[in-house]
């Protein structure tokens, strides 16, 4: 094919224009300010066609100008709308990448970009949406709708502090309150654990939109984690019968439903045509099957919702980037790279006590246990080890990203640095009221601490690291039921959690070889068989004292509100049950197939955690 050929080929982004003048362009060939100015007043000819709908017109001459100057913002945005009305999803996506890449005023700026943002968030991407969501914010700080989506993406990236920040400061701009930012802000507050102050908030936002139905539901979660469950019930039933064809609503009262042991009535509550449901729909019936006894029928509706995270939502296991990650962490937290490195020396105000488990492994059950124990508070995700990473560099005047820059610390008053990173972290959990009197252990379940055992042993060179470990192939099927989005994407399929968990798996052993770390195992099964025993064990491990751990019937009851900050996975506890021991097993039975492709990976490890096949 010749040149000029490959030159007419249309981009694979599905744009409608040439590659060379779409992905695959040279942004510096194309035309300068005042070239695209003489074209700006066709520009807004092909916005006035798309205004008044005559789309094809629009999109002709909007396709036409950006052959000529790929860099014209008004025919971008023309073709940018068509598209995305279209569902064009990548020539969307590319769309709004250039827009906001281009130079212009600062609204202009802003505004590209808080496009994108907003793409990015309507997909679940969240780490995507945070560059162009701090760009609008830094382009326009007195803009409330870009405080407002930055709010949002940092919520829901899991930096909770920062986006109440931004809330605040969007409600600031505003002058007023705003029943959206007001909703979501009481949200944030119950992602917090802070649920006294997000029903206080949720009741102002819904006085002022009392049409919005997330709001409702937010809500009605925050009254169900403190306890309030006729309450919550009661609001889902009226947000149910002013819009009965609510989805989101009805997904909420079945979870409750099962939450509260009646099974039958999420079946009821739920279609019966697996065909029509969604994901997190399918997962919440099939769990209710699987409490009925029906694991066959349970398993078929997993595997449909894994299907559809897969294919609808685009969700794929990110195998190769995590697995360079895991290598490169090895690679730096070596014996010899780490040993000369300075330590936080002074013994912490209070010992943080991390704990560590894949997912659906049971650590959530052992910090609800450990929160029923006097001096203990449970901090859960609400600053994690990771939200150092970032930091690091910069405090350190290093070049080089985590973990490079940890060497700075053997240079200059680099000693510091271990001191420091304790102190903010300390600091970010003492604001959330984690530092209570009475209080001498406080928790950490962050899901990434199995990355963090290098610093953590920097920063609490003694703190005790609790390992909560269930039968691989139960955790294997507890994650195949649940349709939250895990590490890497792994829970989109049980081969990918399988992968998953042996990378993970891996790394804690390479951490433990490496590291003198204060590590204690402790088994899922242990600790709902006998759950005092174990927990004295743990509680003493940690340097408490084991006799102040409640009674067997106080702890199995697991009905104690701790006070807030509350973990979101407390308003989801159950008495302690034994319905997932060796869970596996029965399913097994009436699918021999089950774990076919997934036993050459997880064998290995369930015989190096010591579990057998014909029992305990």
């Amino acid at each position: 094919m010749t040149q000029q050929k490959l030159d007419d080929v249309l981009c694979r982004c599905g744009s409608g224009l040439r590659r060379v003048r779409c992905c695959d362009a040279d942004i510096s060939a194309w035309p300068g300010g005042e070239a695209v100015d003489a074209l700006d007043a066709q520009g807004q000819e092909a916005v006035k066609l798309f205004n008044e709908k005559k789309y094809v017109e629009a999109e002709a001459l909007a396709l036409k100008l950006l052959d000529l100057a790929p860099n014209l913002r008004p025919a971008l945005r023309v073709l940018f709308e068509i598209r995305k009305a279209q569902k064009r999803g990548t020539a969307e996506e590319a769309l709004a990448i250039r827009l906001a890449a281009l130079p212009g005023a600062p609204a202009v700026r802003a505004a590209a970009n808080l496009l994108l943002a907003q793409y990015y968030v309507g997909q679940g991407r969240y780490a995507l949406a945070r560059p162009p969501a701090a760009e609008a914010v830094m382009a326009t700080p007195r803009d409330a709708t870009a405080q407002h989506v930055l709010g949002v993406v940092l919520t829901e990236s899991g930096a909770l502090q920062a986006g109440e920040r931004h809330y605040r400061r969007a409600l600031a701009v505003l002058g007023r309150d705003d029943g959206v930012v007001l909703a979501n802000l009481a949200w944030n507050l119950k992602l917090q654990g802070r649920l006294d102050d997000a029903v206080v908030i949720y009741e102002q936002a819904l006085a002022l939109r009392p049409d919005n139905r997330r709001g409702q539901g937010g809500y009605a979660q925050a009254e169900f984690a403190r306890g309030n469950r006729e309450k919550a019930l009661r609001l889902l039933d009226d947000g149910l019968a002013r819009w009965p064809d609510d989805r989101a609503l009805r997904l909420l009262r079945a979870m409750a439903d099962l939450a509260m042991g009646d099974a039958e009535a999420v079946l009821a509550r739920l279609s019966n045509a697996p065909e029509t449901l969604l994901s997190a729909e399918l997962c919440t019936r099939g769990q209710a099957l699987a409490r009925l006894g029906r694991p066959v029928e349970a398993v078929q509706h997993y595997a449909t919702a894994k299907l559809l995270q897969r294919e609808r939502h685009g969700q794929q296991y990110q195998a190769e980037a995590f697995a360079a990650k895991a290598e490169a962490c090895k690679a730096y937290f070596t014996a010899e790279r780490v040993q000369p490195l300075p330590r936080a020396v002074a013994p912490p105000a209070r010992q943080p006590v991390f704990l560590l488990g894949f997912a659906r492994s049971g650590s959530s059950l052992l910090e609800q246990l450990l929160g029923q124990v006097p001096g203990f508070a449970a901090g859960d995700e609400f600053f994690p080890v990771a939200e150092l990473n970032e930091i690091i560099p910069a405090l350190a005047g290093a070049a080089r990203d985590y973990p490079e820059a940890l060497d700075h610390a053997l240079v200059g008053d680099g000693w510091a640095l271990p001191e420091r990173l304790r102190q903010r972290y300390e600091e970010a959990r003492n604001q959330l009221g984690l530092a209570r009197p009475g209080v001498q252990f406080i928790t950490d379940r962050s899901a990434s601490n199995h990355w963090q055992l290098g610093l953590i042993k920097l920063l609490f060179p003694d703190a005790p690291v609790i390992h909560v470990l269930r039968h691989p192939l139960d955790v294997m099927l507890s994650n195949l039921g649940q349709d939250r989005r895990l590490e890497a994407n792994c829970g989109v399929s049980m081969l990918a959690l399988a992968r998953h968990y042996a990378l993970v798996m891996s790394l804690i052993r390479h951490f433990r070889g490496q590291l003198t770390l204060r590590y204690l195992p402790v088994r899922y099964e242990d600790l709902v068989s006998d759950t005092a025993a174990s927990l004295r064990r743990v509680v003493e491990f940690a340097g408490a004292d084991p006799a102040a751990v409640p009674p067997e019937a106080v702890l199995r009851a697991n009905s104690a509100m701790p006070p807030g900050p509350v973990p979101a996975h407390f308003s989801g506890r159950e008495a302690v049950h034994g319905r997932g021991l060796y869970r596996h097993r029965a399913y097994q039975t009436q699918m021999p197939a089950l774990f076919a492709e997934v036993r050459e990976i997880l064998d290995p490890w369930i015989a190096e955690l010591g579990y057998r096949e014909d029992g305990p």
